[in-house]
């Protein structure tokens, strides 16, 4: 079976692509299949980050709830809230970017990682601070709310990132 398929890895109008063929028994392609290798990031993909952040984040940032709560978050609380998300993101990354290309490109898988995780933040601080509710004297409070909304915003933005 495997002497009937043959792949190979492309770059099509600036993407990594993996082509594979299907070959008849005499060795004629049948049909082609062309899919996107997600290992690089590119501006599309940060613009797609961002967008997936807005995508939940924003009407999380509108809640009273979550202003609320961010004032009585402890700091352990918050700490642990970063690092589930962080490996829950490292883990999901993995899974659908790299599973079976982590080898040579684990620069690139921890430069989506902290990609996601820096872009998402920045976001929702910016957002935050554009509706006032960002009280930049008071670092505590304005980490626990950014924390608040990015952990879930993560992963809007993750899976924006997959389309293609």
């Amino acid at each position: 079976m495997s002497d009937n398929i043959k792949t190979e890895i492309k770059r099509i109008n600036g993407y990594l692509k993996e082509i594979t063929t299907f070959l008849d028994s005499s060795g004629r392609p049948i049909s082609q299949v062309i899919n996107p290798i997600m290992t690089e990031l590119k501006p599309r993909d940060i613009l797609q980050i961002f967008i997936g952040t807005m995508i939940f984040g924003a009407p999380l940032c509108y809640t009273e709830e979550v202003w609320n709560l961010s004032l009585n978050m402890s700091l352990l609380q918050t700490i642990q809230l970063n690092f589930f998300g962080s490996f829950l993101l490292s883990l999901f990354i993995y899974l659908n970017f790299y599973r079976y290309r982590l080898k040579g490109n684990i620069v690139n898988y921890l430069k989506r990682v902290l990609a996601v995780y820096a872009i998402c933040f920045t976001t929702i601080g910016i957002y935050l601070s554009l509706l006032g509710k960002l009280p930049v004297g008071e670092i505590y409070i304005c980490f626990n709310r950014i924390t608040l909304i990015g952990i879930p915003s993560l992963f809007s933005a993750a899976i924006s990132d997959m389309l293609k």
